[in-house]
């Protein structure tokens, strides 16, 4: 019971990690904060705001997952796949700005969280 409760909440934590970024679909002058650039143009922004769905979807996702555990295994690849292609490709980058730093470390304790969580519902199939 508590193997499963432990790995659901971990996998509500990754939904919710993605889910904040998904705001920025609604509020995309915010993004430019959390992100350390300047969105500026419609071209950007609607590129943005698209980058903010796709978390949202992710996130929502794994929150639902959590609770119904024929997703889990397409919840754990999106969000795995989500959380490590932008810390790949971030840390790869020469001279990303601190802001996206911060992201990049943000996803890797995501990368982690997601892990525990998998292996503790592992179990747990449908």
């Amino acid at each position: 019971m508590w193997r499963r409760r432990t790995g659901q909440t971990m996998l509500v934590a990754v939904g919710l990690l993605n889910l904040v970024p998904g705001t920025g679909l609604v509020f995309p002058e915010r993004m430019g904060a959390a992100y350390g650039v300047d969105v500026t143009g419609a071209d950007l922004e609607t590129l943005m705001r698209h980058r903010a769905l796709l978390l949202a979807v992710a996130g929502g996702l794994a929150v639902l997952a959590a609770f119904r555990s024929r997703l889990r295994p397409a919840a754990i690849t999106v969000n795995a796949l989500s959380l490590s292609g932008f810390t790949v490709i971030a840390l790869t980058t020469p001279a990303v700005n601190t802001e996206l730093t911060r992201v990049a470390w943000a996803d890797i304790a995501g990368l982690l969280v997601l892990s525990c969580g998998a292996v503790l519902l592992g179990r747990d199939r449908p």
